[in-house]
Parts: structure tokens; C-alpha cells; sequence
């Protein structure tokens, strides 16, 4: 077997390696990435690189360690979600850095994050007045949740006693001219009401590139030819 198509073999073994992994390990390893997460994912990745690119490398035995310390990492999240002192050690805790208004400059000593640091976290929340924040908390993945004395709380629509309607998830009927038949159906509705609702508007399936039925269930049309002036 010549070097080029054994690093082609490797590159996409490793390609599915990481694909299975990811599907393994959970999502919650790419949307909140604690710190577990973080060196499983930097080892993981330099496996598949060297199990890509290292010919000198025995394929086999990099694919076993690969698989093993995918199995450790899932491991891991199991015994974190079984025992809270576990977890406490695996996956960490949040910490609190505001608690009433006051800074807890103990607790920022303890995750080494200067006062500089916590403001510009706060500013990134959109939060310029420190004086605004009630609490604030450093996740575990390393994300700030900022809680807002009362007086500056946003005013609601129940504070100004207005009525609400309820609100769903928008649904995608048509994308890139195809029907999506499993949205119609989620939302209760029919091939016939689809294309009522294209006759209203004096269209056909073939003139619309996408649409989508909002929240507030209006919909929202995209044809190919918008027929917007140059």
C-alpha cells in the first residue's frame, strides 16, 4: 500500500472515529464545554491527527486508545451524574462572584479572575453599572449568569397586566423548494392547507425557495425570483 493512500484510509478512519465519539460522548460536550470536556476533546483530537497523519503509528493500537479514552470520557459523565462529589471533581461547580450586590473577592481569588476580568464579563452581558448586578455566577462551562437587581429589571407583560398569546417554534415547511412533509405534520396541518395558502398568494411550490410559519404563525415567504429592483 503506497504512503498517499494509506494517509487517505487513515484521514478518513480518524473522520469517523471523531464523528462516532461525538455521538457517544453527547452534545453537551460541544454546546457547555467544562473542563473535562475540554481536555478530553484536545486528546481525542491529537489521537485522530497522529492516527491521520503519523504512518509511523500503528493504526490499530491508536484506534484502541482512541476508543478507550472515549469510553473514559463517557465514564466520567456517568459517575458525574450519579454522585454530587463526584461531579464537584469531574465536572466542577458553579461559583458564585456576586451575591447581593457584594463582590466575593475570595471566590474570585479561588478561580484566579481579577476584578478587570469580572467587569468586562459583565459588559459583554451588557452590563456597564456593576451597581445593576444583584447576583452574578461563573458556570460550569465557563459562562457568566448575571441576575439584575429588581429596579433594573426589564418591565414584563405581565408587570403592565397585558395580555399574552401563545407562541410556538417556528416550523420550516418548504427549504430550497422541497415540502418538509415532518414539519406539516408536527404542527397539524395538511399538503391541502399548504397549497391553499400558496393559491392565496398566487404561487406555485416550483416559485418558492423557502418558508417557514413564525411563531406568532404568520408565515414568512422567500421566493427564487424576489423580483427586486436593481
Amino acid at each position: 500500500m503506497s504512503d498517499l493512500i494509506e494517509a487517505i484510509l487513515r484521514t478518513i478512519f480518524s473522520v469517523f472515529l471523531l464523528l462516532l465519539s461525538t455521538h457517544v460522548i453527547g452534545k453537551q460536550a460541544i454546546s457547555r464545554l467544562t473542563y473535562t470536556h475540554y481536555f478530553v476533546s484536545i486528546t481525542l483530537g491529537s489521537i485522530a491527527g497522529n492516527l491521520a497523519f503519523d504512518t509511523k503509528l500503528n493504526a490499530f493500537n491508536l484506534a484502541v486508545s482512541f476508543v478507550l479514552f472515549s469510553a473514559l470520557a463517557v465514564l466520567l459523565s456517568y459517575l458525574a451524574l450519579k454522585s454530587r462529589t463526584l461531579k464537584k471533581w469531574i465536572i466542577g461547580e458553579p461559583v458564585i462572584l456576586i451575591d447581593k450586590g457584594k463582590i466575593l473577592e475570595k471566590n474570585l481569588s479561588k478561580i484566579n479572575m481579577s476584578l478587570e476580568v469580572l467587569n468586562e464579563s459583565l459588559r459583554r452581558k451588557d452590563i456597564f453599572d456593576i451597581n445593576e448586578v444583584e447576583c452574578a455566577i461563573l458556570e460550569m462551562d465557563g459562562g457568566l449568569s448575571v441576575l439584575k437587581k429588581p429596579m433594573y429589571l426589564p418591565v414584563t407583560r405581565k408587570d403592565l397586566s397585558l395580555k399574552t398569546s401563545n407562541s410556538s417554534f417556528p416550523a420550516e415547511l418548504i427549504v430550497d423548494g422541497e415540502i418538509i412533509v415532518e414539519n406539516l405534520t408536527n404542527r397539524n396541518l395538511t399538503m391541502e392547507w399548504l397549497e391553499k395558502e400558496l393559491h392565496k398568494r398566487k404561487l406555485k411550490q416550483k416559485d418558492v425557495n423557502y418558508m417557514v410559519l413564525g411563531s406568532n404563525n404568520q408565515l414568512y415567504i422567500d421566493l427564487y425570483e424576489d423580483h427586486i429592483n436593481k
